[in-house]
């Protein structure tokens, strides 16, 4: 009888937690409709998308709260509680977690050489996308080799986690580092108009210059306060650029057309 009425239960919050889950996809992919319609606009309806991205953010954040509760609902794993782990776990689950850490802090160091790299957000996804393919490799073979590694669900969540974002942020920051240190040290110039000039609250002030570069779209460049104020909206300046080593340019300096 208990064990019907425990079967019962867990089946409630099972119930729950996948209706929880795909109420909240739901609610994000409306929040992407204003968003995608208005996302270009400079008029007056360009603060529309402000409040969907917020909510949408807020969703998101909710679904990495429980997301171990989903990942445990959607794949049950084998055991709820280990008394005696295995070396080789313990190696994989420790693997795991200083990947993680050491790759958000090589991505602190790199975040800015983004915004100074031209079509620097397509490098980004680009080499995050490499970085989930291996996570994906690196799964499989642990599954294979080592499943008893994903029988406990406390263990296989943070193994996952540290894995997928772990080579996700190494990945992406190992690219900007190559494409900018390995770069030819010949530099060559390109004119091109400040778009607009912003900048940036929080801890610490930034100070940015966006340009439509030749393509059409529109790059994002981090500049000190001095190359700030020495610059105006609308003036045409000289871009100093080194071609990456990825084939990305990157840009050195900002100069002044005389």
């Amino acid at each position: 009888m208990n064990k019907k009425k425990n079967t019962s239960r867990e089946n409630i919050r099972t119930s729950f937690i996948r209706k929880e889950f795909y109420k909240k996809l739901l609610h994000i992919g409306l929040c992407i409709i204003p968003i995608a319609l208005f996302a270009n606009n400079k008029g007056t309806f360009r603060l529309v998308p402000l409040p969907f991205f917020l909510y949408g953010m807020y969703q998101l954040i909710q679904i990495v709260a429980i997301s171990k509760l989903i990942v445990d609902d959607f794949f049950p794993p084998k055991i709820s509680y280990e008394k005696k782990t295995k070396t080789i776990d313990k190696v994989v689950y420790y693997f795991s977690t200083t990947l993680f850490f050491i790759s958000l802090i090589s991505l602190l160091f790199e975040i800015r050489n983004f915004d100074n790299t031209i079509q620097g957000t397509k490098l980004f996804w680009t080499a995050g996308l490499f970085g989930i393919l291996v996570a994906i490799i690196t799964t499989i073979i642990l599954k294979l080799t080592i499943p008893s590694v994903y029988y406990e669900g406390k263990r296989r969540y943070t193994v996952l986690l540290g894995l997928f974002i772990g080579f996700f942020l190494l990945f992406t920051s190992l690219a900007s580092f190559v494409n900018h240190y390995f770069a030819d040290p010949t530099t060559f110039y390109k004119n091109f108009k400040i778009e607009s000039k912003s900048i940036s609250g929080g801890r610490s002030t930034e100070y940015f210059f966006y340009f439509k570069m030749e393509n059409g779209t529109e790059e994002r460049f981090s500049v000190g306060k001095t190359r700030y104020d020495n610059f105006e909206e609308g003036e045409e300046i000289k871009l100093c650029l080194m071609k990456g080593k990825l084939g990305f340019d990157y840009v050195t300096g900002f100069k002044k057309i005389k």
